[in-house]
């Protein structure tokens, strides 16, 4: 089965908290196993980023490549990250109000098989 690993920009962590506004500058990031359409495991990690003066797109992205991240949920696009996310095979999936993590992952679930 494909696993896949997803990234919501998030203040608190968790699956009942809201998608930040901001990729680049939330606090956390929740990370999502999904398996066979199915959530597996969830984590919550700091963003080191998150009051970077500069450059703070590209590190977020080679930050949640290196996590292993291939899928990003997010309200807002990372401009100066995005050729590394794109490099690695991440694929992006924009939201266009403040969702809660969980509901955006169930709702994009199939999207992820």
């Amino acid at each position: 089965m494909v696993k896949t690993l997803v990234a919501v920009p998030t203040s608190k962590g968790g699956l009942d908290d809201v998608i930040h506004e901001s990729l680049v500058r939330a606090e956390t990031f929740t990370l999502v196993e999904i398996e066979g359409g199915e959530v597996k495991e969830v984590k919550v990690v700091e963003n080191p980023y998150k009051r970077e003066p500069y450059g703070a797109g590209s590190k977020v992205a080679l930050f949640l490549v290196s996590l292993g991240v291939n899928a990003i949920i997010s309200r807002t696009d990372c401009p100066k990250g995005r050729m590394i996310l794109d490099s690695a095979g991440v694929r992006f999936f924009a939201v266009d109000n403040a969702l809660q993590a969980g509901n955006a992952i169930a709702s994009m679930v199939t999207s992820f098989r």
